[in-house]
């Protein structure tokens, strides 16, 4: 007894001290701060991806903004340098041929337009196990208010299984992008669209309407996991892992959506970090909530080390796998429109309404995503 009491001191001794390398960071004395912001993943799949942005916490709000103009690179432990490209604002990717290797380190280096040099230390790229499988179910009351008590819509919820190797120990993380059929390209508050390069105008009269109008083409909406969605493997080393809830896909229509899973295997140190993160969306909701103290990663400004970075860059084997979600067989639902109400287009007139253009961004595509079946 003695023995066993003395061996879990020991692990959580361990535990602590991996989590006194994960810095959270009380910005309450200095309310209006910027504080740069940086997520993301080199894997051994295609698909890696570095967000920079500025974010800003305030008394009233949490809000976000990209870091365009960087100037980025990855490090590798065999010496080579690989650029990396701005995609679309503040994300930043290499080449679509490059992949990371199990086995080896990578380290993130980027600068700013400003001449501020940051850099992640050193990641080892582990292996993860394929998904097995995917599978859906319905949930009427899936989709609650922001208080957990009032029903306000239908999912269909999406699990998969899969077997966790018995040679080591394994710790996991679950990323998705959803895509959704979009219809609407820009809405007008209180105005309609001009034909004057598309610009919304507001229409003089005591109760202006809102109108919102159609895409020029194909368009998708492009919407991403908002949860930490972790797993250690402590409890099930080698067994096989059923059921695992990954997303509850809102209702917006009995159209079919696109879900594109990443199953991640991860260090122990990014488990931490996301594990602190998990606790306080507890209290705070979601990632797009105010964190009470946003958590410190493993980044650093080179030029000026005084500087707090929030965010983690890790190296991170990645399987992913596309499963198309079908909501025509559930006929029972309660439906959520994609744009939070029913669509208000204007009325048809000679020449109008105009169209508007699926704009390319993080949100939405006019690129039909690999695995949409029609």
């Amino acid at each position: 007894m003695k023995i066993r009491l003395h061996a879990r001191l020991l692990i959580l001794l361990n535990v602590l001290v991996l989590y006194a390398c994960v810095e959270t960071y009380d910005v309450h004395y200095q309310l209006n701060a910027e504080l740069l912001t940086v997520e993301g993943f080199v894997t051994d799949d295609a698909g890696t991806t570095v967000s920079i942005s500025k974010s800003k916490n305030s008394s009233s709000n949490f809000y976000s903004v990209p870091l365009v103009g960087c100037t980025a690179e990855l490090v590798a432990s065999d010496g080579s340098v690989v650029p990396m490209k701005e995609q679309v604002e503040g994300v930043y990717a290499p080449a679509s041929s490059f992949k990371g290797k199990v086995g080896q380190t990578y380290q993130l280096r980027f600068r700013t337009p400003e001449g501020q040099e940051y850099e992640s230390t050193k990641e080892t790229l582990h292996g993860v196990p394929e998904i097995k499988k995917v599978y859906q179910k319905f949930d009427q009351n899936g989709l609650l208010d922001p208080k957990g008590k009032r029903v306000i819509g239908s999912t269909v919820d999406v699990y998969i299984d899969f077997d966790d190797p018995q040679e080591s120990k394994n710790y996991y993380l679950w990323r998705w992008k959803r895509y959704e059929d979009q219809p609407v390209c820009i809405t007008c508050q209180e105005g309609q669209l001009s034909g004057n390069g598309g610009v919304c105008v507001r229409i003089n009269s005591r109760n202006p309407p809102t109108y919102d109008y159609l895409c020029d083409k194909a368009c998708w909406e492009v919407y991403y996991n908002s949860d930490v969605n972790i797993y250690s493997d402590e409890f099930a080393n080698g067994r096989g892992v059923q059921g695992r809830l990954i997303a509850k896909v809102p209702y917006h229509s009995y159209k079919g959506a696109l879900i594109e899973i990443e199953q991640v295997g991860v260090t122990q140190e990014a488990y931490l970090y996301y594990k602190l993160m998990s606790n306080q969306n507890q209290t705070t909701g979601t990632l797009a909530d105010t964190p009470p103290a946003p958590i410190i990663g493993n980044i650093v400004n080179v030029t000026n080390p005084n500087e707090k970075v929030i965010g983690y860059f890790g190296a991170a084997s990645s399987r992913t796998s596309r499963y198309w979600v079908d909501r025509s067989i559930y006929k029972d639902a309660y439906l959520v429109p994609i744009l939070g109400r029913e669509m208000n287009l204007e009325p048809a007139t000679p020449f109008r309404p105009p169209v508007y253009p699926c704009v390319l961004s993080k949100s939405r595509t006019s690129i039909k995503p690999q695995g949409w079946p029609f």
